[in-house]
């Protein structure tokens, strides 16, 4: 799926789908992917330090959730290289108490993916440098927003995020890395 297209940022309500994501690795393994593209696994092995059977078994896990499938590939099935099915995920805080499985998975992604963000932000801040230092950002806002307005913020922060993954990037030469952007905003007290 290329950016842009329909559906290259899925709505995640499965429970199979939020409970696959709560699982470090396999969040790792999506992170590879959509840094790196379509993969094998000894790719995937290496680029992120793990067994490659470990890598083999989550990604099965990933592709039973309607996460990951193998990308068109010729020859040797050895060589089988994986890709994401969309390149972005959202889903919503566990508050679905009518579904308490989802919301569980939910809450144990979300959870998951902040303390991956925050042990990442904190390696950056361990080792950061010119020029990296220098452009890198921190924001902390507060907002009076009804819930409405909130939606319509998170919308539109991600619609922001999305142009720039989207954009053209121009081949000029210029060395360029990974940025991880990540944003909550939820309501809370001082």
């Amino acid at each position: 799926m290329r950016d842009g297209e329909p559906g290259d940022v899925r709505q995640l309500d499965n429970v199979q789908a939020l409970a696959s994501l709560a699982h470090p690795d396999r969040s790792r393994l999506l992170d590879g992917l959509t840094v790196n593209g379509p993969s094998t696994t000894t790719e995937l092995a290496q680029a992120l330090g793990l067994a490659t059977g470990s890598v083999s078994h989550h990604l099965k896990v990933m592709v039973d959730a309607g996460l990951v499938e193998p990308a068109e590939t010729e020859g040797d099935r050895r060589k089988r290289r994986w890709r994401l099915v969309t390149r972005g995920l959202r889903w919503q805080p566990g508050t679905d108490a009518s579904r308490p499985a989802a919301a569980t998975a939910a809450t144990a992604a979300d959870l998951m993916l902040l303390q991956r963000d925050t042990e990442r932000a904190q390696r950056f801040l361990d080792a950061a440098g010119p020029p990296w230092s220098d452009a890198a950002f921190a924001a902390h806002v507060w907002l009076r927003l009804d819930p409405g307005e909130l939606e319509a913020f998170g919308r539109e922060l991600e619609a922001l995020l999305l142009r720039w993954r989207r954009r053209e990037i121009p081949d000029d030469g210029t060395e360029r890395a990974a940025v991880l952007a990540f944003a909550r905003a939820f309501p809370t007290e001082p």
